[in-house]
């Protein structure tokens, strides 16, 4: 299924991946901002399979002002291939990446990413940021929470600091010849670490800019989905580290996974500690750091046992 619809030339483009997830919510909240007739927006459902959810697309689009594109894919091909599509589709240099999932926070949210674009001095990777500004947690996702606001929700100077490393893909503005030079690696699998890995080797060929222009995230996991996506990406971390040992070594998690190696049951109690909902949140976030750092343990030692030899 493909639907197009054609304005003025755009500035930029907005894409949105999405699989199983309502972006009529983000479509709407884009639709209003004063600059939405400027910016081409596509959509890329990506085999969610459920009409309802096609239909509840194509209300929200119906009323976007700027040229947009609905493509419905007939099966799940990943993340990576919905990206490349988009790519592919988009008409403009610059391509905004939002996950369905986020709502801008701001009313000049377009306006902040059409003057960083201005200001650039060329191809370069702009990085907004994200927040949990208007997200209510709940009992079922409140570890979640409290983890992605201590951890990840942080303001443009704290990521200036190492900017390939807090490239989150979620809310990016990106030239396109970024993207042609600087793939997403798709040997990753499953969650976590490749927005880490991309940023680490953008910046090491072109300008990563932080600005602070946020979206707040609303795919707070609950609490047993994050335990099990955090225990299983062990590889993916072990797959960084091989890659950018510098930049791992800049990483707290690494010195925390080698102090904790071999301590025994340690990957269970800290798992059913991070669990325990009548816990203090606080307390519940440090042994979800203890967890993971366990459960990478032994994705890690191989990798610096071999660059050690």
């Amino acid at each position: 299924m493909f639907h197009r619809d054609t304005s003025p030339a755009p500035r930029l483009a907005i894409c949105i991946p999405a699989y199983r997830d309502d972006a009529s919510a983000l479509i709407r909240a884009l639709s209003v901002l004063p600059e939405a007739a400027e910016c081409a927006l596509l959509l890329y459902d990506d085999g969610s399979g459920d009409a309802e959810l096609v239909r509840k697309h194509e209300a929200a689009l119906a009323d976007y002002p700027g040229r947009k594109i609905l493509q419905v894919a007939p099966e799940n091909l990943g993340r990576s291939f919905a990206r490349n599509w988009l790519v592919a589709h988009a008409p403009t240099s610059w391509i905004l990446f939002i996950d369905a999932d986020m709502l801008p926070d701001h009313p000049d949210f377009l306006a902040r990413y059409l003057r960083a674009a201005e200001d650039a001095p060329g191809p370069a990777l702009i990085a907004g940021g994200f927040s949990l500004d208007q997200v209510m947690p709940g009992p079922h996702n409140r570890l979640h929470h409290a983890q992605a606001q201590a951890s990840d929700c942080v303001d443009a100077q704290t990521r200036r600091s190492d900017p390939g490393r807090f490239v989150f893909s979620s809310n990016i503005l990106v030239h396109r010849d970024v993207l042609k030079q600087v793939g997403f690696d798709e040997e990753f699998s499953g969650w976590g670490w490749e927005d880490v890995d991309w940023g680490l080797r953008v910046v090491a060929a072109f300008p990563v800019v932080h600005i602070d222009n946020t979206a707040t995230h609303f795919g707070l996991e609950p609490d047993d989905r994050l335990l099990d996506k955090f225990g299983a990406s062990g590889p993916n971390f072990a797959r960084l580290v091989s890659r950018h040992p510098e930049a791992a070594e800049r990483m707290p998690l690494l010195a925390a996974s080698r102090r904790v190696k071999g301590i025994p049951l340690l990957v269970p109690v800290a798992r059913a500690i991070a669990a325990a909902r009548f816990l203090p949140v606080r307390l519940r976030v440090a042994a979800l750091k203890v967890y993971r750092a366990a459960a990478y343990a032994p994705y890690i030692e191989p990798v610096l046992r071999e660059r050690r030899e």
